[in-house]
């Protein structure tokens, strides 16, 4: 009798191992197999004479990125963490109140820790980027560009009462604050930052959401609020967000539930512009790693160029709708001789809050420097 069991548990066992990888041989093309986890996957290690010490290790961190439905075996394990104990399970993503996530990166800008004040520039790190910017000014007014700086606030800049209690305000003025008031006192940099606009508004439509619950990015009523601002620096009169009809598309992913790993079922909103006449704006390119090309025949005749991060993907359409040329580059693959290759009349640096240090490093050159 006792033999039976054990030979019982090994099949059971052997069944267990194979059976998995066997079905997934048939349905693993159907089922969601992406990495989630914002690192690179083990790929497949070869046997050779440098590597037979480390070969197993290397095979079973290989294996386990590859488990036969390990999406699906996560995605299990996360869903009870989140539904049932109200905890992340990735270090990245803090879960907020009323259904609110939230990014804290500590190697991608920490926007939750940024917005709560716990660190600022300092003197030097200000004039360096008062210096960059006054230099990159000057080379493209003395091409006849205009010049302008975006900084597109942070998530938890905007709804910092969303995030969990035990965090807590280190200081209310912060780096971003900072920033934009010596830009503002010692230059004549043109600075738009959006947050007095969005948390005035959300203070009013406390029913209309400006940023995604389940995503580190504003929606299109964010965005929207943001392409208003910059039009309304270059001299265009775009209708309100008050002024324009605006649908609620509900949704059940984010870029922080993809962290995670789970689906909250329509646990974010996004908006459908019904106000603005979009019909004669032709997406060109629109390829997020590269450029966004639109064209709008009879709108603004000045050429808009704009190095973008992510923010600017809600923003680039919406505002593309105003310029006859409008060109979005990532800021990966941005070089300076594309505003003058392009032929540009505006320029716009478009960077998110979290990522703002890396102002101490963007300047524009002449040629010939």
């Amino acid at each position: 009798m006792k033999s039976n069991k054990s030979v019982i548990w090994i099949i059971s066992f052997i069944f267990m191992m194979v059976f998995p990888t066997f079905i997934y041989s048939f349905l693993g093309k159907y089922v969601d197999s992406d990495n989630h986890e914002n690192r690179n996957i083990e790929s497949k290690p070869t046997l050779t004479v440098e590597n037979y010490n480390t070969f197993s290790k290397d095979y079973e961190a290989y294996y386990n990125d590859n488990l036969p439905f390990r999406n699906q075996l996560i995605g299990i394990n996360n869903s009870i963490d989140y539904y049932i104990f109200r905890k992340s399970t990735n270090e990245n993503v803090c879960i907020g109140k009323d259904g609110w996530l939230f990014y804290c990166n500590n190697s991608d800008g920490n926007p939750v820790e940024q917005s709560l004040g716990f660190w600022s520039f300092t003197d030097s790190e200000l004039e360096i980027i008062a210096d960059n910017l006054l230099s990159t000014k000057s080379v493209l007014e003395s091409r006849g560009i205009e010049f302008i700086l975006f900084i597109a606030p942070n998530k938890e800049t905007i709804y910092l009462e969303e995030l969990p209690d035990y965090y807590t305000i280190k200081n209310q003025y912060t780096a971003t604050d900072c920033l934009v008031d010596y830009l503002r006192e010692n230059t004549d940099i043109r600075v738009i930052y959006p947050k007095d606009e969005l948390l005035t508004y959300k203070s009013r439509k406390d029913d209309l959401f400006l940023y995604h619950k389940l995503d580190t990015h504003w929606n299109y009523a964010g965005a929207y609020i943001g392409a208003w601002c910059l039009a309304k620096e270059l001299g265009i009169e775009m209708p309100s967000l008050d002024e324009i009809s605006v649908t609620p598309m509900l949704s059940s992913r984010g870029d922080l539930t993809d962290m995670l790993n789970i689906t909250i079922s329509n646990g974010d909103v996004d908006y459908k512009n019904n106000g603005i006449n979009e019909s004669g704006t032709e997406t060109v390119k629109r390829d997020f790693s590269t450029e966004f090309i639109y064209y709008t025949p009879g709108a603004d005749r000045r050429k808009l160029i704009v190095c973008r991060d992510s923010f600017s993907t809600a923003m680039a359409p919406i505002m593309a709708t105003q310029f006859e040329n409008s060109l979005w580059v990532h800021t990966n693959q941005f070089d300076q001789e594309q505003i003058f290759d392009y032929d540009a009349d505006v320029f716009v640096l478009e960077v998110a809050e979290r990522y703002e240090r890396t102002l101490t490093g963007f300047r524009i050159s002449n040629r010939n420097e």
